[in-house]
């Protein structure tokens, strides 16, 4: 059986933020900010806490958020949560500080640790109502069911993943990725196409995911070139486009791009992004045989010219697009760049074939076929 749900509120354009501090404080009456040190210090916070607190919304700022975010980081909010007494959870970030808030949420609300809650649906109390506020553009994590954390003693990216985990409420407001720096744009980017592209070609795949999946490629497409540039416009297109594919993918599925990225963060605390933008054009290459036509579509929608094309030709234009994509924007193209020991790469493989993505990827594979995945990428 196939499905699309998505119950999140989309809030977006100028200003946007000074819109909806209103529908928040009917949700709750304190808020917890949760984002990272790095936003903190930007004042960009600012920008959610003053129209809140003019609204009647205590506001209470957690930043301490890293990087692939831990079991540790999930408690230390939950902890901040309880003390500061907040009924509502505002999420200003990347894919990090959504994710903590997810868990923290969660926690809130049916006790015990993430560990006990990986995989679907193993929770049934509705976790804090939670507002997102992206400011990179390759999360999509504003609009999703699912939460990534890693826990550091297994070196596992644990999945947490149910119906009842999606935002309350997603605000993309331009001011908020205006002074994005051109590598996470880059990187959030490439995120962001990952998650179209195999949201496109996963096993879930239906007609509502794949017209969010094939819009969000069209407008990468055109706006991650210019967006890594600085253009204004540019970047808020790639917010859009971003959210249309975390919409797009989350029951769609995804595929093995995520289930090599993910257990490369695991072990070696590689950037999501990052890891997702090196593995999209080898993975890209491993599934064209199993969908030829809708390689071809990406192929197009990146912008190539395939009208005088067979099939199987403009299919495998496709991830050629995306190799000359992350070439441009200058992202790592290599698990040497990453300082990734090609001895790693067995280990890496066995991992990878429990992760919760593999199973949505279009072409069957095995172990051999990750490791060969691996090693292109070396």
């Amino acid at each position: 059986m196939l499905q699309f749900l998505s119950p999140t509120k989309v809030v977006m354009g100028p200003d946007a933020l000074d819109r909806v501090s209103s529908q928040v404080r009917q949700l709750g009456k304190r808020a917890l900010v949760v984002t990272d040190a790095g936003l903190a210090a930007t004042g960009l916070i600012e920008l959610v806490t003053k129209p809140l607190e003019a609204d009647g919304v205590e506001a209470t700022v957690f930043d301490a958020v890293g990087g692939n975010p831990t079991v540790e980081q999930v408690i230390a909010c939950r902890n901040a949560q309880q003390e500061s007494g907040s009924d509502v959870l505002i999420a200003v970030g990347g894919g990090s500080p959504i994710d903590v808030a997810k868990a923290a949420g969660v926690l809130a609300t049916n006790g015990g640790n993430v560990e006990d809650y990986e995989g679907v649906d193993q929770f049934t109390q509705s976790p804090l109502p939670l507002v997102a506020v992206p400011t990179t553009v390759g999360t999509g994590s504003e609009v999703t069911k699912g939460a990534v954390i890693t826990n550091p003693a297994t070196k596992v990216k644990m999945v947490v993943v149910s119906d009842l985990l999606f935002p309350t409420m997603a605000v993309l407001d331009p001011r908020m990725v205006a002074s994005l720096p051109p590598a996470i744009t880059a990187g959030t980017g490439m995120d962001a196409l990952t998650h179209a592209v195999e949201g496109y070609v996963a096993k879930g795949a239906n007609p509502f995911t794949d017209a969010l999946n094939l819009a969000a490629i069209k407008l990468i497409g055109t706006y991650l070139r210019p967006a890594v540039a600085g253009d204004g416009d540019a970047l808020y297109q790639m917010l859009v486009a971003s959210c249309m594919a975390g919409a797009g993918f989350h029951d769609a599925g995804l595929g093995l791009v995520h289930a090599l990225a993910n257990t490369l963060g695991g072990h070696f605390g590689v950037h999501h992004g990052t890891a997702n933008a090196l593995f999209l054009p080898y993975v890209m290459e491993f599934n064209v045989a199993a969908n030829p036509p809708k390689f071809a579509t990406i192929a197009d929608a990146l912008g190539e010219r395939v009208d005088d094309l067979s099939t199987i030709a403009a299919a495998k234009r496709a991830p050629a697009t995306v190799h000359e994509l992350a070439a441009d924007v200058g992202v790592p193209r290599t698990l040497t760049e990453l300082s990734i020991p090609e001895d790693a790469i067995p280990r890496l493989a066995d991992d990878a074939l429990s992760q919760i993505d593999r199973p949505g990827n279009p072409r069957s594979n095995t172990k051999s076929d990750l490791e060969a995945l691996y090693r292109a990428a070396l």
